[in-house]
């Protein structure tokens, strides 16, 4: 068994599929489609929430003034192929409340809450962990780990010394990486294109650059 840190993780991944920007597989032009994608996702597919972006996209241009103009109902019938619509168009309009109290600015939201801005977003209606930190890393530009499903299926093939909860596996992971934003951003990419190749359920653990390695603790 080859054991691997971390970063080496990250440098094998990078060998594999190379560098690349969220463009490749979260496409998104504002941090305000960002977060409405980072919702309509929950649950679903990232096809469904296409269809679900392009339709706001149309009607709103995703500008924060238009998307709170919108009467739920007219949210719900655009965002209808993301499923779950009734919670997901209340948490859509209460997170774009929340920002008029700051005037739509992410930079005056980062400066006012700082160290407990994730903390703050997990308050909010409907942001659970995994949509905190999406939020965080790709509106805000922290360097954090998304430990969603895949991930932490991931760290069970490696034999991660780690308990298999989303806290534990951010937790290892930010302890143990020491990635620009940039870096987490694609390696969160990386890590769903993997296991939509390599870890679906059922899946064998055979055939691709993982397998005879294991994860362990950086030194």
């Amino acid at each position: 068994m080859i054991q691997l840190t971390f970063n080496q993780l990250f440098n094998l991944f990078e060998q594999e599929y190379g560098m690349a920007s969220h463009e490749q597989w979260w496409p998104f032009d504002t941090v305000y489609e960002m977060v409405i994608g980072a919702i309509l996702v929950q649950n679903t597919t990232w096809s469904n929430t296409e269809k679900s972006l392009a339709r706001l996209r149309e009607h709103t241009a995703f500008l924060p003034d238009k998307i709170r103009a919108l009467s739920q109902s007219e949210l719900i019938t655009l965002i209808h192929s993301s499923g779950f619509q009734q919670n997901k168009s209340h948490n859509i309009l209460a997170f774009f409340d929340w920002l008029a109290l700051h005037q739509d600015n992410f930079d005056a939201i980062q400066r006012q809450y700082g160290s407990q801005l994730r903390q703050t977003l997990l308050k909010q209606r409907g942001i659970g962990p995994e949509t905190a930190d999406a939020i965080l890393l790709y509106a805000f530009k922290k360097p954090v780990f998304i430990a969603d499903t895949y991930a932490r299926r991931l760290f069970d093939k490696l034999n991660a010394p780690v308990p298999l909860t989303y806290a534990a596996v951010k937790e290892f992971a930010e302890t143990n990486g020491t990635l620009s934003v940039e870096q987490w951003g694609a390696l969160h990419g990386w890590i769903i294109q993997f296991a939509q190749q390599h870890l679906k359920p059922k899946q064998t653990w055979e055939n691709n650059f993982l397998v005879g390695k294991e994860l362990i603790v950086s030194k």
